[in-house]
């Protein structure tokens, strides 16, 4: 759920993240620092696509990933980027925010070790070194994959690669298969790479878009903006798959310091990521509901979350 940004610096991140000069309908706060899994979004932003919808967009990275549900909810940004496992978590907290599309429907996280490692299966993880970035859910993922047998889990933030190739850990959770996995496998590292919903974790969607539930109910103007953005959102994506190339120049400019070679592998890996079997951006609600269960069994959630439509709605994305 946490990004490596391949070198990529807070100050590059933050300097090209506007939409251009004049007022600013929607401030948008991505989950992370601009990487392929946003390859939709600053594809919009690039072909003019929000603002054909007539809405003025400002794509900003967090200082925190958890900063985009806090600040939505305290109306301190208009949308925010972020994780189904941490709305639901939000909801039993009270927090006003409502997920109104799915950016990347499937699940991402996943269990990697580097080649020379010696984890080769999740069972070898008995007794080993595992990094985290220390959200619940990936403890929650790790005791999926082996149970109660014992670990010694290191927090290591966002230094989830690094932690691996200098051999601080043995293994990581939480790394994504079309980032970090690309990356090692460019770099000769023949890394293990298990999907967590290959170990019995439930599928859920990684990336969300998340509203203000009060603006929502209070605000037509808001529930407008919210609408075009979400259509040109779709449209986005459409664009990202019909023109790779193009795709790939949009979110190069954001990632000036990433290798060219590795971010079209790694863009060429997201691409199908995008693709929603249920229809752009939709979600289903009975999955949420499954996954808020599967939670509240696992401890990370203490009380029981009703998926209802104020929670998690697809009454914003477009007509199929």
């Amino acid at each position: 759920m946490k990004r490596l940004a391949l070198g990529l610096t807070l100050v590059m991140a933050l300097t090209a993240c506007g939409s251009g000069g004049g007022s600013t309908d929607l401030r948008v706060l991505l989950d992370w620092f601009p990487n392929p899994d946003h390859l939709a979004l600053y594809t919009a932003q690039d072909k003019g696509l929000f603002a054909a919808e007539g809405v003025s967009v400002e794509l900003t990275p967090p200082a925190n990933p958890a900063d985009p549900l806090k600040l939505v909810a305290a109306g301190q940004a208009d949308l925010g980027i972020t994780y189904e496992p941490e709305v639901l978590a939000a909801a039993e907290q009270d927090l006003p925010v409502t997920a109104v599309a799915a950016v990347i429907p499937r699940a991402l996280n996943s269990l990697m070790a580097v080649g020379d490692s010696p984890v080769k299966s999740a069972a070898d993880l008995a007794g080993r070194t595992v990094g985290t970035a220390g959200l619940p859910s990936d403890d929650l993922y790790l005791k999926q994959m082996i149970g109660d047998k014992p670990v010694k889990k290191v927090n290591v933030g966002s230094n989830l690669v690094a932690s691996m190739l200098s051999g601080q850990v043995d293994a990581t959770i939480g790394a994504y298969r079309n980032i970090e996995g690309v990356q090692l496998k460019h770099e000769g590292k023949n890394p293990l790479i298990i999907p967590v919903t290959d170990a019995g974790v439930p599928q859920y969607d990684e990336l969300v878009l998340v509203a203000n539930r009060d603006k929502l109910k209070n605000d037509s103007g808001y529930r407008d903006r919210v609408k075009k953005f979400i259509a040109a959102l779709g449209k986005g994506v459409e664009a990202a798959k019909k023109d790779p190339a193009a795709a790939r120049t949009a979110i190069q400019a954001k990632m000036s310091d990433a290798p060219k070679e590795v971010l079209t592998e790694q863009v060429d890996a997201t691409l199908p990521l995008l693709d929603n079997p249920r229809g752009f951006g939709r979600m289903d609600p009975a999955g949420w509901q499954s996954f808020a269960d599967w939670l509240q069994a696992g401890g990370i959630t203490k009380k029981k979350i009703t998926v209802g439509p104020e929670l998690v709605t697809n009454d914003y994305l477009p007509a199929r």
